[in-house]
């Protein structure tokens, strides 16, 4: 029987720091918006934004353009060279952790040494685009999260909302957009780890893994009806039930992971 090595689970430092840094990027969009736009709307009115003229149509240029200077402010505290290097920060430390990891169990089950497996590994260019990918998606959660507030606030003046409904709504919009970076950093980290995992073991020589679910009662049908098959790495493993092929830890909040099987020629 061939002997097997389970993929190493995603790191929950790696993704607790993650997650506070992109809580940080909108917490200070946050700020600058309601600072920037909101107060500075809002001087000398108590419940209506009278200053902004909203019965000629002006407030939406104030708004406008007062939304697009703390855009500008934005984009340059956390411009794309700044959040590249961020992420690639944590996304480096998460790749060495699980090298480390796979590679000992490696090195446990066949005898390998890992200093040899490290010296031919070529995983850079696999790194690099998933550091690219991944701060896409930063990029895409900053410019979406002011374009939120934006089309929010804008949409409340139109209807003549109160400033205490306008701030209302506001602050549900950035509960919101918190809860959506928390869930960026579990699955950026969660789908790095997996894909680095699956490349890295590829290079060795490995063909096939067995699907391995969390095991609670929280795990989604499609995921459970997987759990326990042998399948090729290449291709994934199909399922009838959401028509997909996937390997384990890439759907969206995915616990899954693989247990790898080492061929006799490794």
């Amino acid at each position: 029987m061939n002997k097997q090595v389970d993929q190493p689970s995603s790191p929950r430092a790696q993704e607790n720091e993650f997650e506070e840094l992109l809580d940080f990027i909108v917490g200070q969009i946050t700020q600058r918006f309601e600072n920037g736009v909101l107060k500075t709307m809002n001087k000398g009115t108590l419940n209506k934004f009278e200053d902004a003229a909203p019965q000629s149509g002006n407030y939406a240029r104030i708004l406008l353009r007062l939304s697009n200077a703390v855009r500008r402010k934005i984009q340059r505290q956390f411009n794309n060279e700044r959040i590249e290097a961020m992420v690639a920060d944590i996304l480096r430390k998460t790749d060495h952790r699980q090298q480390q990891q796979l590679y000992a169990a490696v090195e446990k089950a066949i005898g390998i040494n890992s200093t040899q497996l490290l010296a031919r590994e070529g995983m850079k260019s696999t790194v690099n685009a998933l550091i690219l990918e991944t701060t896409q998606w930063v990029k895409k959660l900053r410019d979406e999260t002011l374009e939120h507030f934006t089309n929010n606030t804008l949409h409340a003046m139109t209807n003549g909302d109160s400033l205490e409904t306008i701030m209302k709504q506001f602050k549900g919009v950035a509960e919101t957009r918190k809860g959506h970076a928390k869930y960026l950093a579990h699955n950026q980290i969660q789908n790095f780890n997996s894909i680095t995992s699956k490349v890295r073991v590829q290079k060795l020589g490995v063909v096939e893994a067995i699907w391995e679910t969390a095991g609670d009662d929280i795990v989604r049908p499609s995921h459970a009806a997987r759990d326990g098959e042998r399948f090729d790495l290449s291709k994934g493993l199909y399922s009838s039930i959401d028509g997909k092929f996937l390997i384990p830890g890439v759907d969206h909040n995915c616990r899954c992971t693989a247990r790898y099987i080492l061929p006799d020629e490794t």
